[in-house]
């Protein structure tokens, strides 16, 4: 095993960005499933726990932030999902359906309505209040000049899809 050259290391800020309150335009990178730990919430409850990135424009330049998303599946908690999964088109707006494949989620997009959020240790972050049905969701958001400006602020080599649209 390599040793680190401790005098070399550059380490991040670990910076963390706090948006303003608002609707923003997102895209799915990815979701775990894990087991909710809270109190609040019956035993072995499931959580969907889906990572979102939000592009926004920072001096200039587009920035990503990240957040997460955590979707009790509980019956109290089921118009969440619901909410969801119209959001990102995989769920009709109206009438009965089934939750759909999970993976099927990962790579659309969709507008959520933002706001901070304050964790018990005084800890600022990004929280999503609710992801917009299509039908509902603004024709304004506060990350349309980052929206529209990622296809042309990377050029890529190997002809990847841009992950923002």
């Amino acid at each position: 095993m390599a040793e680190l050259d401790l005098n070399n290391l550059t380490l991040d800020d670990n910076s963390f960005t706090t948006t303003p309150e608002g609707d923003y335009h997102f895209r799915v990178d990815d979701y775990e499933l894990e087991y909710s730990t809270s109190p609040k919430m019956p035993e072995n409850t499931q959580v969907i726990v889906v990572h979102m990135s939000i592009p926004i424009m920072a001096e200039g330049e587009v920035e990503t932030v990240n957040c997460k998303l955590n979707l009790n599946v509980y019956s109290k908690a089921l118009f969440a999902i619901r909410q969801f999964f119209e959001s990102i088109g995989l769920m009709p707006e109206k009438g009965r359906a089934k939750v759909p494949n999970l993976d099927l989620m990962v790579g659309k997009t969709g507008i959520c309505h933002l706001i901070q959020g304050v964790s018990s240790k005084g800890n600022e972050y990004n929280q999503v209040e609710m992801c917009y049905s299509p039908s509902k969701a603004p024709t304004v958001c506060a990350n349309d000049d980052a929206w529209t400006a990622v296809p042309a602020a990377e050029v890529v080599d190997n002809e990847e899809e841009n992950p923002f649209v």
